[in-house]
């Protein structure tokens, strides 16, 4: 059978995808929630109000742009899924699951931003997170089982490596939070940041784009 045979008769990827970008935008707008409004009151109260909430305006703003981190490299894995299968069904149900969770880890981070297991808690369930969107990269790039057959194995490893390491720094800050919790909290600041920066497939995903959709 030829890769656009196997591709004709497997499950295709794009509801997946739709499902997960209706989970991300409902658990993206949950985290606001757990913030409130003062009410009443002179401007001196309301101003108190508001920074007593520091930690949890603190624990929103990292949520928020971590959650943009982990939906941005799910998009960017479905660029390249030209296919679907049982397992890679289930395995993004478990993601997004995992996914879901979040308005929780951020409530209790917020609620308790000095508190050395609060902190821990958030590291570890953002490394389970990494660690299942590493599985399913792997799953889905094994033989290109996935994935388009022309797509370069030395991009699939550099990825593969940026997947591993990143739950990997979260586990670690995780384990530090028991020694210093503002340094934890740094660590899944910078993470996050990193992200800022150009990445390898970035530019690939230019280059693919281009061969796409050819000038006229």
């Amino acid at each position: 059978m030829t890769e656009t045979d196997e591709s004709r008769y497997a499950l295709r990827p794009e509801r997946i995808a739709t499902l997960a970008d209706g989970i991300f935008a409902i658990v993206m707008t949950l985290l606001v929630l757990d913030l409130k409004a003062p009410e009443g009151g002179t401007s001196e109260h309301i101003i108190s109000e508001l920074i007593r909430q520091g930690p949890k305006f603190f624990s929103y703003l990292l949520t928020f742009g971590i959650s943009s981190v982990f939906w941005f490299g799910h998009h960017m894995e479905f660029h390249y899924i030209v296919r679907s299968d049982r397992m890679h069904l289930w395995t993004n149900l478990f993601f997004l699951m995992a996914v879901s969770f979040l308005p929780f880890s951020a409530s209790l981070l917020g609620g308790n931003l000095g508190v050395p297991v609060a902190s821990a808690f958030y590291g570890v369930h953002l490394s389970l997170l990494g660690f299942i969107r590493y599985a399913h990269w792997r799953y889905i790039t094994d033989g290109k089982r996935l994935v388009d057959k022309e797509m370069h194995q030395d991009l699939i490893d550099e990825v593969s490596g940026t997947f591993l390491w990143v739950p990997c720094m979260y586990l670690v800050a995780a384990a530090i939070a028991f020694l210093n919790v503002p340094a934890s909290l740094i660590i899944y600041c910078g993470l996050g940041l990193r992200y800022l920066i150009s990445a390898k497939q970035d530019r690939h995903l230019t280059v693919v784009k281009k061969q796409d959709h050819p000038a006229p």
